[in-house]
């Protein structure tokens, strides 16, 4: 039987795009398709300077450093592990020149990155509140799971502390929370410009959104749709666009 402090094994997984692959720790927590796509929404200009919040295993990150001309992207992590395993991500698809893995908890991005320094921040947080559901026998899947130190209200002030003005957010989280979300923003003056809605089918309720706010800008927001499979399980072709399957 394995101790709980003995070093996790590590999984090497296909992207299946441009060649990327990512490690992982499959007893830990893996990467989610919400972070696929979110990676995918997110519009990032030639030259720009990105923040990654809860970087993890580095996926959001390396995504946006392969299909993107960002100058830079400073991926944000509070977990030693999980920093040392983006790392390793960043140097083994060839992307630790523009992917900069930065050790400390969101709720201090505007010291450890700099006030109103990026131009855009993607963030895939912990989607349940601190003390909400089971208790997970690894703290590295609890802080994954669960907010901690630094709840939705404070990762959205961290976003607008770090973002320039006319910078964008891009935030995946359940859609029982949305509500709460753009209420955060509208606080930060955060103006929220797109709100995605993901159903997993045509037929079922969109259970995930992905919200585009961008710093003190003009008011008027769009709402948008995504349907992933289609009745017989197969991806929709917008789908597969964005998760890069074709």
């Amino acid at each position: 039987m394995k101790n709980e402090n003995d070093a996790p094994e590590l999984r090497l997984d296909d992207l299946e795009y441009k060649g990327l692959e990512l490690w992982q720790y499959p007893s830990l927590y893996c990467f989610t398709s919400d972070a696929v796509l979110l990676a995918n929404l997110a519009k990032v200009k030639k030259g720009d300077v990105v923040a990654d919040f809860g970087t993890g295993s580095g996926i959001i990150a390396v995504l946006i450093a392969a299909k993107t001309n960002a100058a830079k992207i400073y991926a944000l992590e509070k977990q030693k592990i999980m920093c040392d395993l983006a790392r390793k991500n960043a140097e083994h698809n060839g992307l630790s020149d523009r992917i900069e893995v930065v050790e400390g908890d969101i709720a201090d991005a505007a010291k450890l990155l700099g006030k109103e320094s990026v131009n855009v921040v993607v963030c895939n947080p912990p989607y349940f509140r601190k003390g909400s559901g089971a208790e997970r026998e690894r703290e590295e899947i609890a802080l994954s799971r669960h907010e901690s130190s630094c709840d939705l209200r404070g990762i959205i002030k961290s976003a607008a502390d770090v973002l320039k003005w006319g910078g964008v957010l891009y935030i995946v989280h359940k859609t029982e929370r949305m509500a709460e979300a753009i209420g955060y923003m509208q606080a930060c003056a955060l103006e929220v410009k797109n709100i995605t809605l993901v159903h997993p089918k045509a037929d079922r309720t969109a259970d995930v959104f992905i919200a585009e706010a961008r710093k003190h800008g003009a008011a008027g927001m769009k709402l948008s749709e995504i349907v992933v499979y289609e009745a017989d399980g197969s991806m929709t072709p917008i789908a597969k666009k964005l998760y890069c399957k074709e």
